[in-house]
């Protein structure tokens, strides 16, 4: 079987009998191989392929599903055989043939590169492919033997493809529904993230220019740069989370787990928050038992956590509300539970099995209205910690945040 592929291609399309052609997607190129092998195979029988890789696979594939011995005679390879492969098979009565040449560029992905094929199931075409092979396997079939298969068998093979047709079909169609839905949702985010960076960006913007072309007072200077500085904080804040976010989605962040107490991670993000507070801001308080375990966490990223969701609760809260950190032991003293509460306006209950998901927001008109990517990114982070997040609300009544992370004994 030392030729080309071509040479399969040109002597199956000049053989006697019955030869279909036509272009097929790789998976519906498996399928109909294997319907083939079934068919043909059922009594056992040989098949005959070139001695390459790609013909290998091909011939694997062509045989998943027969039970019948069959066996494999592999047949020279042309020194340069070209794309695509050709198999012979031959059974006790019935035999086929199939030829595909990839009828797109190398570069192109192989599970999606469309194949022109030319297959029969003639007892001609197969004798005519058949005499291609330079020297015959050591136990040749009868030939002479092989008949033309019935119409059933036929129309059943016909079936087959196209119930598999269908189904690929289908498969596409859901796919690409979830496919438009993902790029709108990216188109979405792009609009809402923009739209979030254009407020401080002018905000930095007119602190600069105004400490540029005018002079103040130490005070006024002072508090242009605290202008400035909380927008700069706010945008930087924002470009992390859209790209932690990324790497956590895609399992990229390597989590640097280290013993930590949850005192010395609470106190590091509530002393910023208390000593940068407002007049109008409420009061913002922990509540932390003494023997809390040491746990492994990654630091950097859990106090990220804390600062999102205890900052959300700020935003929200009137000045007369509170907001309180708290932490306990949980399950039987496996875990730990941290909770973040506030008295502020609360989240509606439709919008409670939601508001961890990417880019949800609760509604148009909601204050709490962003990116979408902050709750999401919490979510994310303590799931890379193998725990849990939740939310307890009601509208008026204000809102707790819950997240449960296992005892670990180490880094893993």
């Amino acid at each position: 079987m030392a030729h080309p592929i071509s040479v399969f291609v040109s002597r199956l399309r000049a053989a006697d009998g019955a030869v279909v052609s036509g272009v097929y997607t790789p998976a519906t190129l498996a399928q109909l191989a294997q319907s083939l092998g079934r068919s043909v195979f059922a009594e056992g029988g040989l098949l005959l392929l070139a001695d390459s890789d790609p013909q290998r696979a091909w011939a694997d594939l062509a045989l998943r599903g027969v039970e019948a011995d069959v066996g494999r005679v592999a047949m020279p390879a042309a020194p340069a055989p070209g794309p695509g492969f050709a198999l012979v098979g031959i059974g006790r009565r019935l035999g086929y043939v199939l030829v595909a040449v990839p009828t797109e560029p190398l570069g192109r992905d192989d599970s999606i590169r469309l194949h022109d094929a030319c297959w029969s199931c003639a007892p001609e075409a197969v004798r005519a492919l058949f005499e291609l092979a330079d020297a015959p396997p050591p136990h040749p079939p009868e030939l002479g033997r092989l008949e033309a298969p019935d119409a059933d068998r036929m129309l059943q093979l016909g079936a087959d493809l196209l119930d598999f047709a269908a189904r690929q079909h289908s498969t596409l169609a859901v796919a690409n529904r979830a496919l438009a839905e993902r790029l709108r949702n990216h188109e979405d985010q792009t609009r809402m993230i923009v739209h979030d960076m254009r407020a401080p960006l002018h905000t930095l913007l007119i602190s600069i220019k105004a400490l540029q072309r005018q002079r103040f007072d130490p005070e006024g200077q002072a508090e242009l740069l605290g202008v400035a500085r909380e927008s700069a904080g706010y945008l930087l804040n924002l470009t992390e989370t859209v790209l932690d976010s990324a790497r956590l989605e895609t399992s990229s962040w390597s989590i640097k787990r280290q013993p930590v107490r949850l005192s010395t991670i609470v106190q590091a993000v509530c002393e910023p928050l208390e000593l940068a507070a407002r007049p109008d801001q409420a009061r913002l308080r922990s509540v932390l038992p003494d023997d809390l375990p040491v746990i492994w966490l990654d630091r950097g990223l859990m106090e990220r956590v804390l600062t999102n969701l205890i900052t959300n609760a700020i935003k929200y809260t009137p000045a007369t509300g509170e907001i309180v950190v708290s932490a306990r032991l949980a399950h039987e003293g496996h875990a730990v539970e941290i909770g973040v509460s506030d008295s502020g306006q609360g989240i509606p209950p439709e919008a409670q099995a939601h508001i961890f998901e990417r880019f949800y927001q609760a509604n148009d008109d909601d204050r709490r209205r962003g990116t979408g990517l902050g709750l999401y990114f919490c979510r994310l982070a303590v799931e890379a910690h193998g725990g849990s997040i939740g939310v307890q609300s009601a509208v008026g009544q204000g809102s707790t945040f819950t997240i449960q992370l296992p005892i670990t004994d180490g880094p893993e």
